[in-house]
């Protein structure tokens, strides 16, 4: 932790405009940082936030959620006149920057991903122009699209700090979470205590990560209409409750009267949520 705290006020002494107006906004919510970090959920929250390449902090990131949340509570007691409208209306106000955020994260880490054979290649060939691992790591640095480049810009400018180039890996793997970013730095790893040739290695694994993005494609192209429908099928309910409540409120609130119909809501709603983790459980496929 205390190298981590070090390389952060490092970086912001050494990164551009965007990263120190970064840092500033981060002491404004200090204390509450310093509440969050002590869960692991903090650490989850922004681990994704930098994943996905989103600059602000983890609790500013709830505190826009929180503001949604009471807005759209709000809203919806005063358009349908109950606090039932309010409720489900607050639901799309937490749950919309929760998907905003897994959709950016899924996207950079699946571009990312995407990118990792063409990287590899291209270490490979530096390497076997008689360029050092740091060089090679500057070439890919200079040459590769978003978001690899930032991802080996960062990287570079921590090694520069003082951290050493395995570390500095490991840290863009922290960050990405991919797995075949870790099994190239464990092989790095690897081959700097044993030997050999490190292009090699490199060569083996970037064509069976690209094997793996190809039969990962294929999946994903015959789960497609099972993803869709079922989202669909989970949103549909939840929609339609909210829209019933904005037109005619009194006949949905006959449903959240004292006694047993307040069970059918309820029993609904578990039962969806049920069904959805059903069925991304189904089509979860391990390879």
């Amino acid at each position: 932790m205390r190298e981590s705290s070090d390389l952060d006020r490092r970086l912001s002494a050494s990164l551009g405009t965007e990263d120190i107006e970064l840092r500033r906004r981060q002491a404004i919510s200090h204390q509450v940082n310093k509440k969050l970090g002590r869960l692991s959920m903090a650490a989850r929250l922004e681990q994704k936030l930098n994943a996905a390449d989103i600059k602000i902090s983890a609790a500013e990131f709830l505190m826009i959620r929180f503001g949604l949340t009471a807005a759209l509570f709000l809203l919806g007691w005063v358009i349908s006149g109950y606090a039932v409208g309010g409720m489900l209306l607050c639901i799309f106000g937490w749950l919309v920057p929760g998907y905003y955020l897994s959709f950016y994260q899924a996207k950079r880490t699946r571009d990312f991903a995407n990118q990792l054979p063409d990287m590899l290649n291209m270490l490979v060939g530096s390497l076997r122009a008689g360029y050092g691992l740091l060089h090679a790591c500057n070439v890919v640095k200079d040459e590769m699209p978003n978001p690899i480049s930032a991802e080996f810009d960062r990287m570079i400018k921590e090694v520069s700090l003082g951290f050493s180039i395995t570390a500095a890996l490991h840290n863009m793997a922290d960050r990405m979470d991919d797995e075949d970013l870790s099994l190239i730095v464990t092989s790095i790893n690897v081959q700097n205590e044993v030997g050999g040739s490190l292009a090699d290695v490199l060569a083996t694994i970037a064509e069976t990560i690209r094997e793996r993005i190809k039969l990962k494609g294929q999946i994903r192209v015959m789960t497609a209409q099972q993803r869709a429908t079922g989202w669909m099928l989970t949103a549909l309910p939840f929609g339609t409750g909210t829209l019933i409540m904005m037109i005619n409120p009194e006949y949905m609130m006959e449903m959240f009267k004292p006694g047993w119909p307040i069970f059918i809501p309820i029993g609904a709603t578990v039962m969806v949520i049920i069904g959805n983790i059903t069925m991304q459980m189904v089509m979860k496929i391990d390879y």
